[in-house]
C-alpha cells in the first residue's frame, strides 16, 4: 500500500499541498454536518483559505516591488507563513575556533 502522504514516491509534496490535503480531510470528517461545530469548522476553513490566498497575493506584489527592504521583509514574512521555502540558520563566515588536537 502506498504512503498516503507521498503516494509511494518517497518525497513529500510541498507544505502548502499538505495543508490543503489536511484541510480537506477535516472538511470531510467534521464540516459536513449541520450542527454549530460543523458550521464553525466551515467558517474557519474559509478564513484559512482566504488568508493563504491574501498572503500569496502579498508575496507576488512584493516580488513586483523589487529589492527594497520593505519588499524583502514582505516576501520573507509571507514566504515563512506559507512555507514557500525552507528556512535555515545562517552559518557564520568565520570558522569557529577549535581546540588544538594532540
Amino acid at each position: 500500500m502506498d504512503c498516503p502522504d507521498c503516494g509511494g514516491s518517497g518525497v513529500l509534496p510541498h507544505p502548502s499541498v499538505l495543508v490543503e490535503w489536511r484541510v480537506r480531510d477535516i472538511e470531510r470528517a467534521s464540516g459536513a454536518g449541520s450542527d454549530d461545530a460543523a458550521s464553525d469548522i466551515r467558517w474557519l476553513i474559509a478564513e484559512l483559505r482566504r488568508a493563504r490566498t491574501a498572503l500569496t497575493e502579498i508575496a507576488t506584489l512584493a516580488e513586483d516591488l523589487g529589492d527594497s527592504e520593505i519588499a524583502r521583509q514582505l516576501r520573507v514574512t509571507a514566504g515563512q507563513a506559507l512555507e514557500l521555502f525552507e528556512v535555515r540558520p545562517v552559518s557564520s563566515a568565520a570558522p569557529s575556533p577549535r581546540a588544538p588536537t594532540r
